[in-house]
């Protein structure tokens, strides 16, 4: 009898020990491992919900565990879409209404831009140099001998280059073509602002006869020499014109105008010239010799804003 009372306290025990193992067993694959979900039954069958996440909602990295379940509950919930929201649409940076005003005004210039200067050429660098400076010196004598003060008169360029030709020299009976100096070549450039508008003709003719042979007259162009009192007409002629653009924009496209959001503004650069008739440059006849008639003709001076304007 005390035996079988022993038997049946030792299995008691044994079958404890066990239930224990299994539960810890149990807990340990539920923290550490992903259970496998059981196949349900085919005889009961539980409505499915699916839940759709609106297109360009951000995908969060794959996470497995509670706190990965909350926060995708969080977001689904707080969605837009899913929460009645209206979604917020964003545009690029390019929206808006942009045009561009412009300005521009017509003007005589007061000042014409001479260039000009002398060019010799000698068998030597002193010669050449020499007769080049006598030149240039009796040039600068006669600008300022018609009123052309000493500051508008700038040297531009300034050089002294060795000239070669080819010849055809024979060298053991061989004919071969070969490089010889020749001389040497002095050139100087002058800018020249000449302020007298009535006589740039005239100063032209003493200018090129004080040179000789030498004179050199690369270029003229006319400007006018201070444009900023034009500048705020200007601007303002721009400007106008832009928000005309902009509201016949509007009109045309069915929105509204709003405010204004960026504006800027360039000047054309220097004043060009817009009309110069060719009798301009005509020789004009006279009893001794002719004289050179220059005329500035008509500028125009331009300026462009460019403007975006918001979208009501």
């Amino acid at each position: 009898m005390n035996r079988v009372k022993g038997l049946a306290v030792a299995i008691g025990i044994s079958a404890i020990a066990l239930f224990a193992v299994a539960c810890s067993n149990g807990e340990a694959a539920t923290v550490g491992e992903t259970q496998q979900p059981q196949p349900a039954s085919p005889a009961v069958t539980a409505p499915s919900t699916q839940t759709i996440l609106p297109v360009g909602a951000p995908v969060a990295p794959a996470k497995s565990g509670p706190v990965a379940a909350a926060q995708a509950v969080s977001s689904v919930a707080s969605s837009p879409s899913l929460s009645g929201a209206p979604m917020l649409q964003t545009t690029s940076g390019n929206s808006g209404i942009w045009v561009s005003g412009q300005g521009s005004v017509t003007l005589e210039p007061d000042l014409a831009m001479l260039n000009l200067g002398v060019e010799t050429t000698d068998k030597t660098v002193a010669t050449a140099r020499a007769e080049a400076a006598t030149a240039m010196a009796a040039m600068v004598t006669s600008l300022k001998g018609n009123g052309v003060a000493e500051i508008d008169i700038q040297t531009q360029f300034f050089n002294i280059s060795p000239q070669y030709q080819w010849t055809e020299v024979f060298e053991n009976g061989i004919p071969t073509n070969k490089q010889v100096l020749t001389g040497y070549r002095v050139t100087n450039t002058a800018a020249v602002k000449i302020r007298d508008m009535e006589n740039v003709g005239p100063i032209m003719d003493d200018v090129a006869a004080a040179g000789g042979d030498a004179t050199r007259i690369n270029g003229i162009s006319f400007t006018v020499e201070d444009t900023s009192p034009l500048m705020v007409s200007l601007r303002e002629e721009a400007v106008n014109d832009a928000i005309a653009k902009a509201n016949q924009f509007a009109a045309l496209t069915g929105v509204g105008r709003g405010s204004l959001v960026f504006i800027s503004e360039s000047t054309g650069g220097a004043p060009q010239v817009k009309a110069f008739p060719e009798a301009d440059f005509a020789m004009a006849a006279s009893s001794f010799a002719p004289s050179t008639s220059i005329s500035g003709g008509e500028l125009e001076i331009t300026m462009s804003v460019q403007a975006v304007f918001a979208i009501q």
